[in-house]
C-alpha cells in the first residue's frame, strides 16, 4: 500500500454547503448527511490522462459502497458517518492508503487528499508482492511480450484507453493468451467497465479454469457489483483449485457474508485467518464486530484479544481495550 506522498485534511463542517454542491452536482437537501472530498494528484505529467480513483467507504471490515471520483477529482456517499467507518483511496485499482472517520454531529464529513504522482509512481514501480502474470504463458512470441509490456507501461502511467487497446491487439493476435485475457480483465475492471472486465475474466477462466489470478479477480469484480451469489461460485471454485488461498477464503466469507449465510462466512473467514495469520488479522476486527451485534461479547472479545495480540499499534488499541475491560 502507498502512503508516503498522501496528505490528508478535514474540513469543518460549518463551512461544507458549497463544497457538497461542487462534489455531487445534486442539490442536496437541508440536513442529508454526507461523506465527501476530493483527491488531488500534483505532478501529472501533461499528456497523460488523470488516472482512475475511486474511494470505498467501509465499516468494520466490509464494503458499504464504492465511488468512482469525478474529473475534478470529487467523490461523495450520501451517508451518514458512523463510528468504525474508513475510506479506501484507489488509484487505477490499486490502494494507496487509508483515512479513518468517526461520528459527527454536522451530518457531513470531508476528507481531501494529495498525492504526488511521481512518487506514487516510483512506488509502483519499486513495490513488492505484486502478482505477475506475464510469463505464465510459454507460448507468446517475442512481440507480443513486447506489446503487452507496453501496454502495463501505458496502464501504469495513466494512460487506461491507450493500454486496453494495445492488450486488446495481443489477445487479437493471440486469442488463447489467457493471462492477456486476465490482464486485459483488470485493465477493463480499474476503468470502471464491470461488463467487459467480466467477458475477459471468463474468456480467461474458458481458456485455463484453473488460473486462480482470474478466479479472485473475477470473484472481486462480482462483489464490487454486489452479484454475491455469482461470487460465492466463483471463489468456491478457487478453494478448490488452491486451497491455500487466504484472499479466496477471505473474499468468500464476505459474500457468503452478504447473503445471510453467517456460519458459512465465519467457517471461510476463519480459514482465511488459519491460511495468513499476520496479513488477515483484521478479519478478526470483522468476526468480533459480528460477534457483538449478535449479541456474543465473550466471542467479540476473544477476536479483539487477538487482533491487538497481532496488531499491537493499532490506531483502535484503546477503543478495544475498553471494550474488552467492559466486556470481560
Amino acid at each position: 500500500m502507498f502512503v508516503s506522498a498522501i496528505f490528508f485534511s478535514v474540513t469543518p463542517a460549518s463551512a461544507q454547503s458549497d463544497d457538497i454542491r461542487a462534489a455531487t452536482g445534486l442539490p442536496i437537501p437541508i440536513g442529508q448527511p454526507v461523506i465527501f472530498g476530493r483527491v488531488a494528484i500534483r505532478n501529472l505529467p501533461s499528456g497523460i490522462s488523470r488516472p482512475v480513483v475511486a474511494v470505498v467507504l467501509m465499516a468494520n471490515g466490509a464494503q458499504l459502497d464504492r465511488n468512482q471520483a469525478n474529473d475534478a477529482g470529487y467523490y461523495y456517499f450520501l451517508r451518514r458517518a458512523a463510528n468504525g467507518m474508513q475510506l479506501v483511496f484507489e488509484i487505477n485499482g490499486g490502494e494507496i492508503g487509508r483515512q479513518a472517520i468517526q461520528e459527527d454531529i454536522g451530518g457531513s464529513v470531508r476528507r481531501d487528499i494529495e498525492v504526488d504522482w511521481r512518487d506514487y509512481t516510483e512506488a509502483k514501480a519499486s513495490s513488492p508482492g505484486v502478482i505477475s502474470v506475464r510469463d505464465a504463458y510459454p507460448g507468446r512470441s517475442p512481440e507480443a511480450s513486447a506489446n503487452m509490456d507496453k501496454a502495463m507501461a501505458a496502464a501504469k502511467g495513466g494512460k487506461k484507453d491507450e493500454a486496453i487497446k494495445m492488450m486488446r491487439a495481443v489477445v487479437d493476435k493471440d486469442p488463447k493468451d489467457f493471462p492477456a485475457w486476465t490482464e486485459l480483465g483488470t485493465l477493463y475492471f480499474s476503468g470502471g467497465k464491470a461488463a467487459e472486465a467480466e467477458a475477459a475474466y471468463n474468456k480467461a477462466l474458458e481458456l485455463k479454469p484453473e488460473f486462480m489470478v482470474a478466479i479472485l479477480n473475477l470473484g472481486k469484480l462480482q462483489m464490487s457489483e454486489k452479484k454475491y451469489d455469482a461470487a460465492v461460485i466463483i471463489l468456491t471454485k478457487g478453494i478448490q483449485t488452491d486451497p491455500n488461498s487466504a484472499d479466496a477464503f477471505h473474499y468468500l466469507g464476505e459474500s457468503y457474508l452478504q447473503i445471510k449465510q453467517g456460519n458459512r462466512a465465519v467457517i471461510a473467514l476463519n480459514e482465511a485467518i488459519r491460511l495468513d495469520p499476520a496479513g488477515k488479522a483484521e478479519i478478526h476486527l470483522r468476526l468480533g464486530a459480528l460477534y457483538n451485534a449478535a449479541g456474543a461479547k465473550p466471542q467479540a472479545v476473544n477476536e479483539y484479544k487477538q487482533f491487538l495480540q497481532k496488531q499491537p499499534n493499532s490506531k483502535d488499541k484503546s477503543k478495544l481495550e475498553q471494550y474488552i475491560k467492559d466486556n470481560s
